[in-house]
């Protein structure tokens, strides 16, 4: 394969840890990367050997049309052998889909267009690889309209890709009958099941491709509603009606939280506007300077911000029936997300945004209230059951039309749930505890955040004791895996009635590494008071993702503010008045322990990312923003025991718990230019959007008026 030389400015822009791999010669991922020369150049460094689509299975109904612009699911298997058996390679592919004339009237010049390559971390060791995706015939394929077209697959750009130094070496095959019984086509089958009676040797599929559907008005897009939910238990939150501390109850906790997406078919998926946190890289604009009008893809700046919107009004909302009823249904509210605070629910939710090729992801948290309430609880219909189903529904007031042959057509979409009654906190008889947990997991298979909270602080016969901890984790794939703790803090602390066994404990970790930490025991007073704050990053290489049909390499740089404040003091107190008000007890309490604490993580952490490609015949960059945690909860706790001269063993506390925390949103696309037929000469191809909302609530909010004594 040959290598373009680039100028040294492109190579500074594209010398990230991962770019190396599309950039330079050497496999090194850490050093910056230079042009191939002499006979390096032409030659690949990968040691990927026999890669072929071993499966390819078209998830439709042959019988339906396929329309321009609408996506078609597909799963397909890559298998692959190494130089070294023993010890196999693994690196990033891309694979492309092709479109290809079934019938051409000029056999040796079919006419084709391509769909933008999906991204494997392809391991040569003989085992197929198996991934389920979605391909789109866009815009570039309207000279196919009304045609029947085959599918055909190639790897890294194919014949085209020579400049990708480490591109595998496999042939671009067209699955035709036509082809059906060379060795490249019959490698691929399309069944998956082993045992099979017809495997479907030569993976000829035959697609009736159709102009995108139309009114009178334009284009007829169809909007795809997907449901999920990472939890697949719904909480009936109990209500405090006691020991409810001075600022009043805790807010009401939602009873699942759900994530809708939406998908649009019927616009070019890759064609859209720049939203916010989205730029074009200053060295792409420097390689490409027109490439700033030509992503405006020769519409006004109204026509491109329509793409993003939708054509009409549009409300999503939800519902509740048990599992063994399908015709019963109540309301379940929904937070604001126009709201911040944690006390305004509606019935519906507007859709606004859109983002074509990829889906649009919001976060609604679904609350159980009113009639609903009443149905599942004691004396309600539904006081006994436990199996539930939670539904959502997209409803648009604008017409809608696209492909029909694949599965999930409805705008209604189920999740199968089990709803759990929370009971009043168990305080047995030998203890006192107040502990609260909170945790979600928002984002997409792609990028997505992990927030876990919690707070346990209890009284028994030994004295008090208080933990409380925070993480946030960052993981997705990327063209591989990754998983990162990005943010972890502790504060645990305890008061025995024995001093010697007092301890005091607290540490803040980023990135895997230490920040903060303080630690004593076998004090018989300990104070702390400290405001702990500090800037860290980290970077996330061998990322990658389809562009046209190259792959693309960027990295994540995630980082930001760790911080946590502290006020705390535990201490043995002598004294029958000091006693006496602590415990608010009018007994002979001549010793007792009080512990006070206040602890606030806060985390304020984002993302960039960053990359991009720079060969001959297409260049590409990504940059952009994205919001991972900002996030405040301060935890507080007062916490006192002492024994009575008569031997009793008294305790009283409080707890509170508030928190402001907004988890991760942002919109992530490549945008650059492609020479290689096929493909379209600028694309903007859609990674990733997600939104969540701000939301400040109090979770715990409680306070003992009097003592308890304990057993």
């Amino acid at each position: 394969m040959s290598h373009f030389p680039f100028s040294r400015s492109l190579v500074s822009w594209l010398s990230v840890p991962l770019l190396s791999v599309l950039v330079g010669c050497s496999s090194d991922a850490t050093e910056d990367k230079s042009p191939c020369s002499g006979d390096a150049c032409g030659q690949t460094t990968s040691e990927l050997r026999n890669v072929h689509l071993s499966h390819l299975g078209v998830k439709y109904d042959l019988s339906q049309p396929v329309f321009i612009n609408n996506r078609i699911p597909v799963s397909f298997g890559v298998t692959a052998d190494s130089v070294d058996p023993a010890s196999p390679a693994t690196q990033i592919v891309a694979v492309s889909f092709l479109f290809v004339e079934a019938n051409p009237a000029d056999p040796a010049n079919p006419r084709s267009c391509g769909s933008s390559a999906a991204v494997v971390e392809l391991t040569g060791d003989g085992k197929e690889q198996l991934v389920d995706g979605f391909i789109w015939p866009s815009n570039d394929c309207e000279e196919l309209a009304g045609a029947q077209v085959n599918l055909g697959v190639m790897f890294d750009a194919g014949a085209d890709g020579e400049e990708i130094y480490d591109g595998v070496d496999a042939p671009t095959v067209i699955f035709s009958a036509e082809n059906a019984k060379a060795d490249a086509n019959q490698a691929c089958r399309s069944a998956l099941e082993s045992d099979a009676a017809d495997p479907g040797r030569g993976c000829v599929y035959q697609l009736d491709l159709q102009p995108t559907p139309t009114d009178a008005n334009g284009a007829l897009i169809d909007v795809r509603y997907l449901l999920s939910s990472k939890s697949s238990v719904a909480l009936v939150p109990f209500t405090q009606t006691e020991n409810i501390g001075p600022n009043g109850p805790p807010d009401l906790e939602p009873s699942l939280v759900v994530e809708s997406s939406f998908v649009v078919n019927g616009r070019d998926p890759y064609i859209s506007p720049l939203t916010e946190g989205e730029v074009i890289p200053a060295d792409l604009i420097a390689a490409e300077p027109g490439i700033q009008e030509d992503l405006k893809f020769g519409l006004s700046e109204a026509a491109l911000a329509a793409l993003g919107q939708l054509p009409g009004s549009a409300t999503v909302h939800y519902t509740l029936r048990t599992a063994a009823d399908e015709n019963t249904t109540l309301p379940l509210t929904v937070n604001d997300p126009e709201s911040t605070g944690a006390g305004t629910r509606v019935a519906e939710v507007s859709v606004k945004k859109v983002v074509p090729g990829t889906a649009r992801t919001v976060v609604h948290e679904l609350f159980i209230e009113g009639e609903t309430l009443a149905a599942v609880s004691a004396g309600g219909v539904w006081e006994n059951e436990t199996d539930f189903v939670v539904t959502g529904c997209f409803d648009g007031d604008f017409p809608q039309q696209g492909n029909q042959g694949d599965a999930g057509l409805a705008d209604c979409k189920d999740i199968p749930i089990q709803l759990v009654r929370e009971t009043s906190p168990a305080s047995a008889a030998s203890a006192i505890t107040f502990a609260k947990g909170f945790g979600q997991k928002l984002g997409s298979d792609r990028i997505g955040i992990e927030a876990s909270m919690s707070t346990d602080s209890k009284l028994d016969r030994t004295g008090a004791s208080s933990n409380n901890e925070g993480s946030v984790v960052l993981k997705g794939k990327l063209g591989k895996s990754f998983e990162l703790v990005i943010a972890h803090a502790e504060a645990n602390a305890k008061l025995d009635v024995d001093p010697t066994k007092n301890f005091y404990d607290v540490s803040v970790d980023a990135f895997g590494q230490n920040l903060y930490s303080d630690s004593h025991s076998s004090e018989p007073t300990i104070v702390l008071t400290d405001d702990f704050s500090a800037a860290k990053s980290t970077n996330i290489g061998g990322l990658g993702f389809g562009f046209g049909p190259v792959k693309v390499g960027f990295q994540i740089s995630a980082g930001g503010e760790i911080g946590l404040d502290l006020e705390d003091t535990l201490q043995g107190l002598t004294g029958e008045e000091a006693c006496g008000e602590l415990l608010n007890t009018e007994d002979s309490v001549p010793v007792c322990g009080s512990m006070s604490r206040t602890a606030t993580p806060h985390f304020a952490l984002t993302g960039k990312l960053f990359g991009g490609i720079n060969l001959r015949l297409v260049k590409a960059g990504v940059e952009a923003d994205l919001k991972f945690v900002n996030t405040s909860f301060p935890l507080t706790a007062g916490l006192g025991f002492g024994v009575t001269d008569g031997g009793q063993f008294l305790v009283r506390g409080d707890a509170s718990w508030d928190m402001e925390i907004k988890l991760i949103e942002g919109d992530v696309a490549i945008v650059g230019s492609v020479g290689i037929r096929r493909w379209r000469k600028r694309l903007k191809v859609n990674l990733f959007s997600f939104s969540s909302p701000t939301r400040s609530m109090n979770l715990m909010s409680q306070s003992m008026a009097n003592f308890e004594t304990l057993d």
